[in-house]
C-alpha cells in the first residue's frame, strides 16, 4: 500500500483513545485519514466525553443507514478509500443474567452488523475504483473471556469469525482482513489501581499504550504487511499469556 493511501477509521471519539492513536500514527505515516465516532455514547460511560477530539464527521452506527453515509461521506473528502479500520464498539457491561434483548441487540447491531456494512460498502467501492496495490480492512476484537460483560464478548468473537471469514471471500479482490487484540490498554479507563495489577501480569511490566496498537495497524496496512491476512494478532505485551 503506497503511504499515500486513503483510510477511513471509525471509533474516533476520545482523544486518549486507541482510534484517536490510529488517525495519528496513519497521518504522521502520510495516509489521509477521515475519522468519525459518537461522542455521545462516551458521555454515558464512566470515562466521559472528549469535547478536544475532533471528528470529520459524527454518526450513530446503530442507525443501519448510517455506514453508507460514512463511507459515502468519507469518499467525497478523502477520494476512493483504499484502507478501512474499525475500532467503534460498545460496552455497556452485565453478566448473562444482566442481559435484556435491547441490551443484546445494541451490541451486535453497532460492533457486529455495522462492521459488516462499512466493509460491505468498503469493497463495492473498492472493486469500482481498483486501486493499484490492493486493500486493506482492520477489524478490533478483545480477549475472552470477558467476564462480567458477555455481550461485548458475543460481539467480540463474532468479530473474529467475521474477520477470517471476509478474508478467505476477499482474498481475489488483493484485500487483506485483519482482527487486532490489543490487550488491556490504559486509554482513560483504568484506576491506579486496575493499571498496577494488569502491568504485574503482563510480562513486559506494563499496560497497553493507544500507541502500540497503533503501530500494529500500520504495520498491517503497510506494503511490508500485505501477506498479512486471515489473522488475529494479539499485541499485548504478553499478558494473553501471562496472565
Amino acid at each position: 500500500m503506497p503511504a499515500t493511501g486513503r483510510v477511513l477509521v471509525t471509533g474516533v471519539s476520545r482523544r486518549r483513545g486507541i482510534a484517536a492513536a490510529v488517525t495519528a500514527r496513519l497521518r504522521k505515516d502520510g495516509w489521509v485519514v477521515f475519522t468519525t465516532g459518537w461522542r455521545l455514547y462516551d458521555a454515558g460511560m464512566p470515562w466521559g466525553r472528549d469535547d478536544e477530539q475532533a471528528v470529520d464527521l459524527e454518526d450513530d452506527l446503530s442507525d443501519p443507514e448510517a455506514p453508507a453515509r460514512i463511507v459515502a461521506a468519507a469518499e467525497s473528502v478523502a477520494g476512493p478509500l483504499t484502507a478501512l479500520v474499525n475500532i467503534h464498539t460498545v460496552d455497556t457491561g452485565g453478566g448473562l443474567l444482566d442481559m435484556t434483548p435491547e441490551l443484546i441487540d445494541r451490541h451486535l447491531v453497532v460492533s457486529v452488523r455495522a462492521t459488516l456494512l462499512l466493509m460491505g460498502e468498503f469493497v463495492r467501492r473498492f472493486r469500482e475504483s481498483r486501486p493499484t496495490g490492493g486493500g486493506r480492512i482492520v477489524t478490533f476484537t478483545s480477549r475472552l473471556p470477558q467476564t462480567g460483560a458477555i455481550a461485548y464478548a458475543a460481539s467480540k468473537g463474532a468479530i473474529e469469525w467475521l474477520t477470517v471469514s471476509a478474508a478467505t471471500e476477499l482474498g481475489g479482490d488483493g484485500i487483506t482482513v485483519n482482527a487486532v487484540n490489543p490487550g488491556p490498554t490504559q486509554s482513560g479507563w483504568m484506576t491506579a489501581e486496575i493499571e498496577k495489577e494488569v502491568a504485574a501480569r503482563t510480562p513486559l511490566g506494563r499496560v497497553g499504550r493507544p500507541e502500540d496498537a497503533a503501530a500494529l495497524v500500520a504495520f498491517l496496512l503497510s506494503t511490508e504487511g500485505g501477506w498479512v491476512n486471515g489473522q488475529v494478532i494479539s499485541s499485548d505485551g504478553g499478558h494473553s499469556v501471562g496472565a
